[in-house]
């Protein structure tokens, strides 16, 4: 059966949460350790449903199982779950802000196959489309090849401070959409 790209919903958030929490607990285990991980889990590294809400979600579906989720926004949150950063859900200006590119997670069975590359292609064409002309991504260390390969630049490196004080090194990253 074909890979099928489409937005996701609430429908899918048990399904979500579940692939979120096992790609990273298994392809960030080499730039993170388990107890940095078993913070991170369940909030810099978890659904964000306000991102269903504003429909800039894709998830890839193959035989019916969610293998690959990520996308886009026009709010300045930049990464994290619903409890993570909650303060941050004012709505960027397209033209003027940068979108955010958000949580991207594939099952690990499915790594480099293409899927990523697929949902950042949708995402960054569904920004341009709502008239953002670039983007920024906090992107973990394991991600930030990918990201790099797809032409964004490093512009930081930084840690985030989790919850009990955890620190997370991550990476900024910005990339120029272009005009419409």
């Amino acid at each position: 059966m074909a890979d099928v790209l489409r937005l996701a919903t609430h429908a899918d958030c048990n399904a979500l949460d579940a692939l979120i929490a096992r790609s990273a607990r298994i392809l960030q285990a080499n730039d993170y350790s388990d107890a940095l991980l078993d913070v991170a889990i369940g909030t810099a590294f978890a659904l964000d449903r306000q991102l269903l809400a504003d429909q800039s979600y894709f998830m890839i579906e193959r035989d019916g199982a969610a293998v690959a989720c990520g996308g886009w926004s026009r709010r300045a949150k930049a990464y994290g779950g619903d409890a993570c950063n909650a303060d941050l859900d004012a709505l960027l200006t397209p033209g003027r802000d940068p979108a955010r590119i958000r949580a991207y997670f594939v099952a690990p069975e499915c790594a480099r196959q293409g899927l990523g590359t697929l949902i950042l292609t949708a995402s960054e064409a569904a920004a341009r489309a709502a008239g953002f002309t670039e983007g920024v991504l906090v992107a973990t260390l394991t991600g930030a090849p990918f990201y790099a390969r797809h032409g964004w630049q490093e512009t930081e490196r930084l840690d985030e401070t989790l919850t009990g004080g955890v620190k997370l090194p991550v990476i900024r990253m910005t990339k120029i959409f272009g005009e419409i």
